[in-house]
């Protein structure tokens, strides 16, 4: 019985697609979930690293030429490249919360707080806050009202 061609041509190029799954195992996303569009996006961020380092080592290709740790390094480097924007924009926000700003310190991706408060620090400390005060009406025609009529 011969095999046909679509068969003999699925059995060369499943080497491919083990040896990407083999890649991606090594240093995964991939968490415990229940919920299948979780896992979908995991192994999406999965294969997009792997892509990732697969170019970038054609492109460079004496990255770390000796070490075995080349993938994990580039994958640092790469969450790296993606999460210190965010984070520097993160914590020039000033509703960011002040433990947030303390993790992000601590990850020594922004240098530590000088001792010196900055300008806007001093500025909004020195500002008067301001109480609103509520009227016994229930709407907001009335509380006109009832402000004229005190006057």
């Amino acid at each position: 019985m011969e095999k046909e061609e679509i068969d003999v041509f699925y059995n060369q190029e499943k080497g491919g697609e083990d040896s990407h799954d083999q890649m991606c195992s090594f240093y995964t996303t991939v968490r415990k979930t229940n919920r299948w569009p979780t896992r979908l996006f995991y192994g999406t961020i999965d294969s997009a690293a792997l892509n990732a380092f697969v170019i970038f080592t054609e492109n460079v290709p004496n990255f770390e030429e000796h070490k075995k740790e080349k993938q994990q390094k580039f994958l640092k480097e790469l969450a790296l490249a993606l999460i210190i924007p965010h984070a520097c924009q993160r914590f020039e926000v000033q509703q960011t919360p002040q433990d947030v700003k303390q993790v992000i310190r601590s990850c020594g991706i922004l240098p530590a707080p000088s001792a010196a408060p900055s300008t806007t620090q001093r500025h909004s400390a020195q500002r008067k806050r301001r109480y609103i005060t509520l009227c016994a009406n229930s709407t907001a025609n009335r509380c006109a009202t009832s402000a004229k009529s005190k006057s």
